[in-house]
């Protein structure tokens, strides 16, 4: 199973208790714990810079369903 699919499955499972406790917030989860939170996406997209790619997930702790998931994908060059 690919570290970000733990990630998510991470997500689902713990998904009350994170968006009770970063309501409105980006958080980020790497080696399935939250590593960094903030409500300016733009913060937590810097900070995730400093993570290899691939192995971490954003996730929107929104307490509206619709808008639940965000994936974002990074392009690798060679």
């Amino acid at each position: 199973m690919k570290k970000e699919d733990k990630n998510y499955k991470y997500f689902r499972k713990e998904e009350e208790t994170l968006k009770k406790k970063y309501v409105n917030e980006f958080i980020i989860i790497y080696n399935e714990e939250v590593v960094f939170h903030n409500k300016d996406l733009n913060k937590v997209i810097d900070y995730a810079r400093q993570l290899e790619a691939g192995k971490y997930i954003i996730q929107n702790c929104e307490t509206n369903e619709a808008n639940n998931i965000q994936m974002f994908h990074t392009r690798v060059t060679f």
